[in-house]
């Protein structure tokens, strides 16, 4: 399913990809856009989220910008970087409103333009992950365990906008796409940062639960599950404590 997305990218840069996609939950876009703080969107991580989001969401008038490494594209060579990713990433650019390039001499520096993009009431998406960020938590999925990267419900609890997670699977009947935004992962702000982001790390794994059994083989993650043994923070001296 990797290699048919990747098809489905360059049949879009050539020709145009006009597949149907439907978009569930719009009414918690509305209600943050109506906030005026936008929202993060927390994106799992199934085979076709990257493309079909960016689309539905552009389609629904949404202007999101998404938060995305150097390397994002096809390849993390040299190469693949500089000739093969630019298909990538203007394929996407045709929908997304923008891209925020995480400066790893500066990360600050991303976090604080989608501050500020949020605070314009924009909206800005990361797609879960353990690639990137200060801060990586371990969430229970069943009896096994993934970490994320804490960079989304620490930038929503910074900006004071909601964190809403999206679910993007394809019916493999009819070949329909759902882009499904979810209710806001509720943030404690009582809570410190490394308590908060852990509450909503494992939150938003708990609403995997019911996708992974509708459609597990679209997951992209199903080889980074490790055993459950408690959280896992890396703190920002980059040094790694375990609780257990």
């Amino acid at each position: 399913m990797r290699s048919e997305h990747n098809i489905q990218i360059v049949r879009e840069w050539l020709v145009g990809w006009r597949p149907e996609i439907e978009l569930l939950g719009a009414e918690h876009l509305d209600a943050a856009r109506e906030q005026g703080r936008g929202a993060v969107l927390w994106i799992a991580h199934f085979a076709f989220n990257a493309l079909a989001a960016k689309m539905v969401f552009a389609k629904a008038g949404f202007d999101v910008y998404h938060v995305s490494r150097p390397e994002h594209g096809f390849s993390k060579s040299r190469f693949g970087i500089r000739f093969l990713n630019p298909i990538r990433t203007c394929v996407e650019l045709r929908h997304a409103a923008g891209r925020i390039v995480i400066d790893r001499a500066n990360p600050a520096a991303s976090m604080n333009e989608a501050r500020r993009l949020l605070r314009q009431g924009k909206f800005a998406s990361i797609t879960a992950g353990a690639w990137e960020g200060e801060l990586l938590v371990r969430a229970r999925i069943g009896q096994s365990a993934i970490e994320f990267a804490g960079g989304a419900p620490r930038l929503a609890r910074i900006a004071g906008a909601p964190l809403l997670p999206v679910f993007v699977v394809r019916d493999d009947r009819t070949g329909k796409i759902r882009v499904t935004v979810e209710n806001p992962i509720d943030l404690d702000r009582s809570q410190d940062k490394a308590e908060l982001i852990q509450s909503a790390a494992q939150d938003f794994a708990d609403r995997h639960l019911a996708y992974l059994k509708a459609s597990p083989h679209q997951w992209r993650d199903w080889g980074k599950l490790k055993a459950h043994q408690g959280t896992l923070i890396e703190t920002e001296a980059g040094c790694l404590s375990s609780a257990f």
